[in-house]
This record gives structure tokens, C-alpha cells and sequence, in this order.
């Protein structure tokens, strides 16, 4: 008796381990959770439009901004100065088109007059009442002003153009002045903040980095073995290292990786590593992941922490249910 109960005990411990092991492998292998995810922020760099040394420098490191407040101020004297020259030169080139417009009416005018000449003439002529010289140097006349009314037209069209590149560069100007005021595209936070009131800003080069606030999300890495386990819109629950705990719903997953082993070779052609490994290793996909709404510590969330994410299964989308 005591053999026959040692021999069920000895199988009831082989198929639990069995049983134990089978669990454990599925939950590994195929349950869709991972330890291999990241909190995730859009971050924005903030460049200068225009050069010139630091006058004004609004914020501090780590602090919170709203969308348009000022972040910070580039010297506007010179470029209040350069918005006055255009304004000066818009007015000139005004000017210079009015003269232009009252040159055109005057040799319009002229030429009126030179050709009611010149038919009087002619009349004249053929009653010989004048010489044929005196009506030539008429149709002499027409053929001038005829020539300064096509100079003058010529001279309108370049004042007119002449205006616009004026307006142009005011606008230009005025712009430039308007970028030297840097203000936040986005509401977030300030990081790593390495400039300084005083510092000079060049055209185009970075000067703080902005954590977009609102576009925190989670992406996590899953085996691909465990990718036919997740949709989009499936629930999850995600956990920081540092211990809070929140939900979230998958929102999309990746639908490209890099391949290591197809290296472009010589004339496009591709390059097969010859060697072949007979233990494959599964490879990580991405899957975004949106945080709750509703998470009240949404906003102590830190860009780059780590986090357990573990897909909910009783929790599916209802079309897929």
C-alpha cells in the first residue's frame, strides 16, 4: 500500500511539475507582457530664426510652460532699426512711382498735342499753305513724344516693381524682428537647459529642448511570438519601475524593424551572412501604447523610465470580442 502510494504521490508531483512548467513556459513564451518598455514624450528643439546675443532669458531648467509664452529674447535694436530702413525705402519707392505716374500723364498729354499738331499740319500742307518741311518736323515731334511716353511706361513698370521689393523686404524685416521673441510652440517642460542670458544665438542653432506635456505615451517592445495575442484598442496595464501602476490601450503596432542580416552588399545586391545560428532569438516589435486620460500622476511621468506592460486579454475591443 504504502509503494502504490508513493508511486501516485511520485506522478501527482511529475504532473504538477509538468503541469507548472506548462504555464510557466506559456506565460514566457506567449502571454503578451513585457518588462521591455519606455515612457515615451514628443520633445521639441527650439532653434533661432535670427543672430544676435541673448537679452532676455524667461525660464529656468525643469519649469513648466504654457503654449506662446515667451521662452526667451534675442536683441531686437538692430533689427528694429533694419524694419525703419524699410519702411523709409518703401516710402521712396512710393515717391518715385508717383513721379512716374505723373511723368506718364504729362508725355500723354504731349503726345495728344504733337499729333493734333501734326494733323493741323498736314491740312495745311495740302493746301500749300505750309512747306513740307515744317509738316515733317510735326511728324518729327510725334515721333519723340511717341518715345518718351514708351520711356516713362518702361520707368512706371520699374517703379512698380520697385515697390513691391520694398514691401517685400518689410515684411521681411518686420518678421525678422518678430523672431527675435522665441516662444513655446507647445505646452511642456523645459530640459537639460544649457543657455545662458548673454549667449549668442546663431541663425538655426539649438538652444533648449521642450517636452511636449501632452504627448506622453508608452511603447513597448513585445516578442513577435506574442504579437497575434494584441490588437489595437486592447487594454493594458502598465508598471513603472518605481512602482505606480496605471492603464492604457494599445493604440497601434509597428509594422517595420530593422533587419541586421540584410546589410545592402556590393551593387545592391543582397548581403546573407553565410553562417547560420540554430538558436533564433524572437525579435521586439514596437507597440504604442496610450496612457489613460484620466491618470491623475500624469503629469510626474519622466521621458525614458522603464515599465512592465501586461496586455489584459479579458479586456478586448468589443468587435473582436
Amino acid at each position: 500500500m504504502k509503494k502504490i502510494l508513493a508511486r501516485l504521490a511520485t506522478v501527482a508531483v511529475v504532473l504538477l511539475a509538468f503541469i507548472l512548467g506548462w504555464f510557466a513556459w506559456e506565460h514566457y513564451t506567449r502571454a503578451p507582457w513585457t518588462r521591455d518598455a519606455r515612457v515615451r514624450a514628443d520633445v521639441v528643439t527650439l532653434s533661432a530664426d535670427v543672430a544676435g546675443r541673448i537679452v532676455t532669458l524667461g525660464v529656468q531648467d525643469n519649469q513648466h510652460v504654457e503654449k506662446g509664452q515667451l521662452l526667451l529674447e534675442i536683441d531686437p535694436a538692430r533689427y528694429s532699426l533694419a524694419v525703419e530702413r524699410a519702411k523709409r525705402s518703401v516710402e521712396v519707392s512710393k515717391a518715385t512711382l508717383g513721379q512716374s505716374q505723373a511723368s506718364i500723364v504729362s508725355s500723354e498729354a504731349l503726345l495728344k498735342q504733337r499729333q493734333s499738331e501734326e494733323q493741323r499740319r498736314r491740312k495745311l500742307k495740302l493746301g500749300f499753305a505750309i512747306s513740307g518741311e515744317e509738316w515733317e518736323k510735326s511728324s518729327t515731334e510725334v515721333a519723340v513724344a511717341q518715345a518718351e511716353l514708351l520711356r516713362n511706361q518702361a520707368n512706371l513698370g520699374l517703379a512698380q516693381a520697385n515697390v513691391q521689393l520694398s514691401i517685400a523686404a518689410l515684411t521681411q524685416a518686420e518678421l525678422d524682428l518678430q523672431r527675435t521673441r522665441v516662444e513655446a510652440p507647445v505646452s511642456g517642460y523645459v530640459t537639460n537647459l544649457l543657455t545662458r542670458q548673454g549667449d549668442y544665438a546663431t541663425a538655426g542653432g539649438a538652444l533648449l529642448a521642450l517636452v511636449d506635456s501632452d504627448s506622453f505615451y508608452v511603447s513597448g517592445y513585445f516578442e513577435e511570438t506574442k504579437l497575434p495575442r494584441i490588437e489595437e484598442g486592447d487594454r493594458v496595464r502598465i508598471e513603472l519601475m518605481s512602482g505606480e501602476t496605471f492603464g492604457g490601450t494599445v493604440q497601434s503596432i509597428a509594422f517595420a524593424i530593422a533587419d541586421r542580416e540584410n546589410a545592402p552588399g556590393g551593387r545592391l545586391l543582397a548581403n546573407i551572412n553565410p553562417s547560420y545560428t540554430w538558436v533564433k532569438l524572437a525579435q521586439r516589435v514596437p507597440v504604442r501604447i496610450e496612457i489613460d486620460a484620466d491618470y491623475a500622476a500624469k503629469n510626474r511621468l519622466r521621458a525614458g523610465t522603464t515599465a512592465t506592460v501586461t496586455v489584459l486579454e479579458n479586456h478586448k475591443p468589443e468587435e473582436h470580442r
